[in-house]
This record gives structure tokens, C-alpha cells and sequence, in this order.
């Protein structure tokens, strides 16, 4: 034991260190270990009676990492610095400053080095230990006057004057011991009537009638009570089920998982994402640390059970505004396993917060991408809205083996599902649902026809340019919107190319069989789907009708020219499109204003003109 003017020789004295060609990086390693192991080893008789064989186990690890160490070092000297501890200037320990921070019990009291030497395992280490153990930051108890008492001949402490200290006057962290207890005792009216009842008797207390408690042991043992009361019952309860899985034991760590199995689901009820990310964290660090396949099995079917209840948890606490931390989100979402992802596909849509959905999205392509086969499967989903996610996924991480699972799902009753597919299809870019997406062109809903048509641009299956040229040459496109003909004829328009110029023509200036031309918005739709042809053919067609009445028409008509004239037409921006969809490059087009103009205002009544005239 030393004094404050006493000079600790420091284990960085190469005079003392013996050559054995170990870097100062590896024994801070070897240090931290050991430091390490030594909070085990206290934390240990803390929490069990003595005789437990944990105690013992803890503290045999302990004497083997220090007879390592007094391999490489004359002794273990440690700085104690406020809530860390370094050795040669690195740290080795660090813990926010609270209760549980081990080197602040040192800290406050004025102790600023400690060191252990060798021999201190052979009976002052074990009570060292226990004095450490029995002490309690909660109150004022002096541990540099409790270990200067003890005086200790392998164990060195380098302290300071608190009162003579330059930080003297800097206002440390310190329970408030008078915190809760009021100022006066609690009404004394429940204990009497059970003194009254006759449950006690006077007999009972007959040998405490000597034994007279003032106000001042009241409080106390009301402080105290509060304080065992308000201790973390259930973080020390996971560290010592964490404590028996360490155990060399494989029967025992397999009743430790079947504790957890129990006890997790609860944790996850009362949000406690604290313990259960320190649960899952120290399993997968035992596990790896063990390398038995028996133990990581154990580990990883654990994680299986609970996977689907930690997803659901925590979307649902987001929901709720209780998102967890970053680190327990972290440790949480890394531990999920496939098990999980129908849960997340569902979930994922209704979390609020961003960085929450993009974790557990990340999560989601984690796990789909080395086990695809539960993605697939919940194509087949009954839930519609489950089965569009899934197929979004799907096209998202572009899993072509789900192609014949997409084709099924673009035929089912519910319109979400068959656009899902539709628009997964036409991103994975295949030739296999052509058919399907041929279906889909005569969909009853507007968004997947034009889904449809989109796909086939992007697919550009055969016979593509026959089957749209037959749509636009029926009489069903005419009641459909102004968008969705836009979309047919420009696909057409890109894929037949100088082929489509009859056909668009005739849409532009043809006269029906008694003489009347057809819808303005269509005409002005083929004229805008010329444009994209661009040929001389395709701009003669355009130039016949120049001075058409209508003014929708003439407009289209108008722009259109000017595009082909210019050289900076609609083509390349269909080709812009394509070549997205395809992972090319394009220069940047000349963005072109295919509405109206302004002064050109359309009439209401015009398209019934036309329709009826002959």
C-alpha cells in the first residue's frame, strides 16, 4: 500500500520488462483481457452466495490471465482516470459514468493508480475481491480508508488529498442519499393494524423489546429499502443466465436457452430492448468465442424462435414512438433470422421512422439474399397485400427464379397483387412472362395496362409490335385517358419504329366511315407518338395536319415537327427511358413541352363536334 507521495514503479520502466518480443498492442490486449476478467470475477461475488462454483470458475480465470501477464510485466499498474482505466497511456477499460462504473468507485475517493503484483493470487487477490464486491457507490462508505486498513502487500495503490486537490472544488457525480426519503417517517398505520391482527404476537417480539430504532435508523432502513427496490433485478438476472451459459457445460447451457426462451418474450412485451440486445450480443460472442457447433446451434435456434417476435416489437414500438436506440436497434436487427422475413415484409411499410424502416430493410435484403426461398414462397401469400410486397422485393433485388411465381400472382383476383407482378416483371426484364404481361394489356385496371406496356418496351417480346398496332386499331382505346393512350402509342411508336407510321397515321388524319375524325386527345396522342418515329414517312403524316381546327391537335402537331426539325425529339427521350431501365447511357435530352399552349385553349364541346361530324 502506498501513500500519495510514494513512487509506484511503472511497468513501462524497460529496465523491469522481461524481452520476450511482445509489442506494447498485445499486451493491451492481454491487459484488457484481464482487466476484464477481473470485473467478472467481482461482479461474480456480487451477485451469488458464496460456495457457487461460478465464483470459483470466475476467480481461476482470473489467476490464468495474470500468470500470463507476469510472463511479460514485473506487474500490472493501472491509471485510474474518471470512468476509465489505462495502461501505458491506453484504455483498457471505459464505461459511462453510474453506478456500475468500476473505476469511478476508485476515482472519487482519490485513488489515481492501482497495481497488482505477483503473488496476490495466492490469498489477497480473493479478498480484495470481496472488499470490492461489499462495497456500494449508493453510499459514502470510504474504500481508500477500508483498503488502507486492510494494508495489502501485493495490491498498490497511488492516491491523492481530495481536500488539497486542484479538483477538489469540481462537483463529482453522487447519489443523493436523502433521495425519496422525505423528512419525516411514512404513516406507521399498516404495520399496527398487522401488529393488531394478531398475526404477530407480543411473544414474537419479546426479544427485540430492548432494541429501540430513532427516526434517524427509520429513514435509513427506508432509504434502503427503496434502494433494493429500485435495483435492476432483471439486468442482474440476464447477466447471471449469461454467466451460467459461459459455462463449460453443454447440458446447462441448454437449459439456460430454454430459460431465455421464456424469458425473452417477456423482455419484448415490456420493450425492454436493452437487455434482450445484451442477451442476443454476449450469445453470438459466446458462441463464436466457443466455436462448438452444438453451442452455436443452440444459439442460432434461439434466435430462430425469437426472430418473428423481435421484428413485430420493433416495428411496432416504432409505431408507437418508442424506437429503440441506435446500438440495441443495431444488435436486434443483426440478430434477426429468415424466420423473420414475412414479418418484416408486412411491417416495413407502416414504420414512421426512416432510420428504423432502413435498418430493418436492410435486414430484409440481408436475409432474402441468402435464403430467397421465403420471399418466393410468400408470392403465394393469401394476405394481397403481402404478396404485392413480396413480389416488389422481389423485382427490388431482381430474383429471376421467382419469375414463374410472379406470373401466377399477376393472375389473381386482387388488383394490387397483379400490378405488383406486372411491374416485377418488367424490372427483371425476362422474356418468360411475355404471356402475362400480353394478359395484362387488356387488364380491367388503367395502372396495370400501362404497367404492362411499359414492360413490354423494357421486355420487347415478339411479336410486340403486331399485338399493340391491333390495340390502337380497335375501337377500345378511344374511351381509355389521355395518359394511358399516350403510353400504348409511344411504346408502339419505339418498338415497330417505321412500322407504326400506317397505323399512327391513320389515327392522326383518317376519317371514320362516315366521315367524322376521331377524339382530339387521341389524335394528338398519335402525333406526339409520330415524333418518336421521326422518319421523313412519319413527318409527312404530321405536316397534313398543320392547320387542323382542333387545337389540341394543331399543338402536338406543332411540337412535333419542331422536335423532328430539331434533332432533339421524342425518341431520345424514349430512348432515355429504355436505356435506364437497361443500365446504358444517354446524352441528356432536350426537354420538350408536350401540353397545350397557353393561348391555345382546348374546347369542351369540340370532340363531340368532330365525332359527329360527317
Amino acid at each position: 500500500m502506498t501513500d500519495s507521495n510514494a513512487d509506484l514503479t511503472s511497468d513501462t520502466d524497460p529496465a523491469r520488462d522481461p524481452v520476450t518480443g511482445a509489442d506494447d498492442e498485445e499486451l493491451a490486449g492481454l491487459v484488457e483481457e484481464t482487466v476484464n476478467s477481473f470485473l467478472k470475477a467481482v461482479r461474480a461475488r456480487q451477485t451469488y452466495v458464496a460456495g457457487n462454483p461460478l465464483i470459483e470458475r470466475f476467480h481461476g480465470e482470473l489467476c490464468e490471465r495474470l500468470s500470463f501477464v507476469w510472463d511479460e510485466l514485473p506487474h500490472l499498474s493501472l491509471t485510474v482516470d474518471e470512468g476509465r482505466l489505462l495502461w501505458r497511456e491506453r484504455e483498457v477499460y471505459s464505461k459511462p459514468l453510474g453506478p456500475d462504473n468500476f473505476a469511478f468507485r476508485f476515482f472519487k475517493d482519490g485513488i489515481r493508480q492501482l497495481a497488482l503484483l505477483p503473488g496476490v493470487e495466492e490469498g489477497e487477490l480473493a479478498e480484495f475481491m470481496d472488499i470490492l464486491a461489499q462495497s456500494r457507490q449508493a453510499h459514502d462508505d470510504d474504500l481508500l480508508a477500508t483498503l488502507w486498513h486492510r494494508d495489502f502487500k501485493a495490491v498498490r495503490m497511488d492516491y491523492i488529498d481530495l481536500s488539497e486537490d486542484e479538483t477538489a472544488d469540481a462537483e463529482l457525480p453522487k447519489p443523493d442519499r436523502g433521495a425519496g426519503a422525505g423528512e419525516s417517517l411514512e404513516d406507521m398505520s399498516e404495520i399496527e393494524a398487522v401488529l393488531e391482527s394478531g398475526a404477530v404476537t407480543e411473544e414474537d417480539t419479546a426479544e427485540f423489546a430492548d432494541i429501540a430504532l430513532g427516526e434517524p435508523d427509520l429513514l435509513y432502513l427506508k432509504r434502503e429499502m427503496e434502494a433494493e427496490w429500485a435495483r435492476p433485478v432483471v439486468h442482474d438476472v440476464t447477466l447471471a443466465l449469461l454467466d451460467q451459459f459461459e459455462m463449460r457445460d453443454q447440458e446447462r447451457r441448454r437449459q439456460v436457452v430454454d430459460i431465455l426462451r421464456e424469458f425473452l418474450p417477456l423482455l419484448l412485451v415490456e420493450r425492454d430492448f436493452g437487455n434482450v440486445a445484451l442477451i442476443v450480443n454476449e450469445l453470438q460472442l459466446l458462441a463464436n468465442k466457443t466455436g462448438e457447433d452444438e453451442t452455436q446451434e443452440l444459439v442460432t435456434s434461439l434466435l430462430r424462435d425469437m426472430s418473428e417476435a423481435m421484428a413485430e416489437m420493433v416495428s411496432e414500438a416504432d409505431v408507437a414512438g418508442e424506437t429503440p436506440a441506435a446500438e440495441e436497434l443495431a444488435a436486434l436487427v443483426g440478430a434477426l433470422q429468415a424466420e423473420a422475413i414475412p414479418t418484416l415484409v408486412r411491417a416495413i411499410p407502416a414504420v414512421p421512422n426512416r432510420r428504423t424502416r432502413d435498418r430493418l430493410a436492410e435486414a430484409l435484403d440481408r436475409l432474402v439474399g441468402s435464403n430467397p426461398g421465403y420471399v418466393v414462397d410468400l408470392l403465394a401469400a393469401e394476405d394481397p397485400m403481402l404478396a404485392a410486397e413480396a413480389a416488389r422485393i422481389v423485382g427490388r433485388l431482381g430474383l429471376r427464379e421467382a419469375e414463374p411465381d410472379l406470373i401466377e400472382l399477376s393472375r389473381r383476383p386482387e388488383e394490387v397483387t397483379r400490378q405488383a407482378a406486372i411491374e416485377a416483371l418488367a424490372i427483371l426484364g425476362s422474356a418468360v412472362g411475355a404471356e402475362a404481361l400480353a394478359e395484362a394489356l387488356a387488364d380491367p385496371g388503367r395502372d396495370i395496362r400501362v404497367a404492362a406496356v411499359n414492360a413490354i418496351v423494357a421486355v420487347r417480346p415478339e411479336g410486340a409490335a403486331s399485338m399493340l398496332g391491333s390495340i390502337l386499331s380497335g375501337s377500345g382505346m378511344k374511351d381509355r385517358d389521355q395518359g394511358e393512350q399516350m403510353a400504348f402509342m409511344r411504346a408502339y411508336a419505339s418498338i415497330a419504329g417505321e412500322e407504326a407510321v400506317p397505323v399512327l397515321a391513320k389515327l392522326l388524319n383518317g376519317r371514320k366511315w362516315w366521315g367524322g375524325r376521331r377524339l382530339p386527345t387521341q389524335r394528338a396522342c398519335a402525333a406526339r407518338a409520330l415524333a418518336v418515329v421521326g422518319t421523313p414517312t412519319a413527318r409527312t403524316a404530321l405536316a397534313k395536319a398543320s392547320g387542323d381546327r382542333a387545337a389540341a391537335v394543331k399543338s402536338a402537331v406543332r411540337v412535333a415537327l419542331r422536335a423532328i426539325d430539331s434533332d432533339s425529339d421524342e425518341r431520345l427521350k424514349v430512348a432515355v427511358a429504355l436505356d435506364e431501365l437497361e443500365g446504358n447511357e444517354v446524352e441528356d435530352p432536350v426537354e420538350l413541352d408536350m401540353n397545350v399552349e397557353i393561348d391555345e385553349i382546348d374546347d369542351p364541346d369540340e370532340d363531340e363536334r368532330e365525332e359527329g361530324s360527317s
